[in-house]
């Protein structure tokens, strides 16, 4: 849709990319494994808390990758999901086997069956470059509320409803690839913490507007965490001065501990059964690992290729075996706590080919559409210009990386043509033209058509 294709991939516009400038280059894929191995960049690991044997994993070049018998062997489970860029994936905190994977250009998935089957929810998102998730189980009944970052907007909704709602309220902040949303739902009090490039951000549960942390103003925020048993909240930056704590509800904030001020912070674990203990993984140091509140910090990479860590999990019922995710050399894991770390084999490796072949194959009208689907206006030709669709009867150029036509409702596809044309030839008109077909293309049938 564009002739500046390696911006607006993500759909951002020219100012949002100048926003780049203030965040350190994201470190170079590294290939630390042998040649002609598989490179896995991994996102996010999801224990489960009930069988801690079954373990997820989320990518953006495989997809989402799941284990029944603690990582000895791997399957695929991205039935129904039509983008494999997954940059965040949580449990529900109500409902056992039920999962939400955010996906950049997917959008927003949940599957009822522990990742078996998948289906989108996108109604009433402007934008489906989803990268963070925060999950709070509702205090008036047995759902989930649930808010996702994308790269222009924020949004909430309650898990039996089908329509998201906007709540980024003025807010002003960019998001994207290589700094996806940082979310948490703070201990206790409901409030909704946001990281961005300018500092952190609160909304009370059941308020409008966000309130900037004064004492975290102005700093890069990669990482936000709530401790449950304590309370407490962190917060890690870029190279901002490491990680802060707040030890009251998020009033306060100060520095905890030393070494880590110029770190890249992409996650924040805690011990349950050891209430001083915490592990950081960042991009530059590895992981790191205090007993002492955060006062110290200590390496602990014995056995990792490489210290681009992005992913932390710890199995619940035995604190000590832990799971990284390096960024391009896979998984591995720990039984020592971090004293030792080995290579957790046997995850399979696709490529892009046939991923996009099994998008293809399972690409389907919406539930109940009419077999007749309009058609596409000529202006529709310059989408394909520089990226493909997952529907085949969209899509004309062979590329990895496709846009998946969802249905959002609510005359939604408007802000992402709008978006995702400029700097292009695409004249209003057309964008016009080409919003409204994507709205009616992907909206399904009238209720008892």
């Amino acid at each position: 849709m564009c002739r500046r294709s390696h911006i607006q991939r993500w759909g951002l516009s020219l100012a949002a990319v100048l926003l780049l400038l203030l965040v350190p280059a994201e470190p170079a894929r590294p290939a630390p494994a042998p040649p002609g191995a598989p490179a896995y960049f991994i996102h996010a690991i999801v224990v489960d808390p009930q069988t801690p044997d079954t373990l997820y994993v989320a990518t953006d070049n495989q997809g989402l990758l799941k284990s029944v018998d603690g990582g000895r062997s791997w399957s695929f489970i991205n039935q129904g999901i039509k983008n494999y860029l997954v940059y965040d994936l949580k449990p529900s905190l109500t409902t056992p086997g039920r999962l939400y994977a955010a996906t950049w250009g997917g959008g927003f998935y949940y599957s009822e069956d522990g990742g078996t089957s998948w289906r989108e929810a996108n109604q009433g998102l402007g934008n489906t470059a989803v990268g963070g998730i925060a999950v709070q189980a509702d205090p008036q009944g047995p759902h989930d509320r649930l808010a996702i970052g994308t790269s222009t907007e924020l949004y909430e909704r309650r898990d039996d409803q089908p329509v998201w709602h906007v709540i980024t309220d003025r807010l002003r902040f960019w998001s994207g690839p290589q700094f996806p949303n940082a979310m948490v739902v703070g201990p206790d009090t409901g409030t909704l913490y946001i990281g961005a490039q300018s500092g952190l951000y609160a909304r009370p549960r059941g308020a409008r507007g966000w309130k900037g942390v004064a004492a975290l103003k102005g700093k890069r925020i990669a990482a936000v965490a709530a401790r449950p048993d304590s309370g407490w909240l962190y917060a890690g930056t870029i190279a901002d001065g490491g990680l802060y704590v707040s030890r009251n509800q998020g009033i306060a904030w100060q520095p905890t501990g030393v070494g880590l001020e110029q770190s890249w912070i992409r996650a924040v674990l805690f011990d349950p059964s050891a209430p001083k203990r915490l592990y950081v993984a960042t991009s530059d140091a590895g992981v790191m690992k205090s007993d002492d509140d955060g006062a110290t910090w200590t390496a602990i990479n014995a056995g990792l290729p490489g210290k681009d860590v992005r992913a932390l999990a710890l199995d619940p019922h035995h604190p000590d075996h832990l799971y990284a995710g390096l960024h391009g050399a896979g998984l591995f894991s720990t039984v020592d706590g971090g004293t030792t770390w080995t290579n957790v084999g046997g995850l399979p490796f696709d490529p892009v080919e046939k991923q996009t072949a099994a998008i293809d194959a399972q690409t389907m009208p919406p539930p109940g559409a009419p077999p007749a689907r309009p058609a596409a206006p000529a202006a529709f030709a310059k989408c394909n210009q520089c990226h493909g669709w997952t529907d085949p009867a969209l899509n004309q150029r062979p590329t990895a990386w496709r846009a998946a036509a969802n249905h959002r409702g609510g005359g939604n596809w408007r802000a992402t043509v709008a978006r995702m044309s400029e700097g292009t030839t695409i004249s209003e008109e057309e964008q016009a033209q080409i919003a409204g077909f994507l709205d009616r293309y992907t909206a399904p049938a009238p209720v008892g058509r």
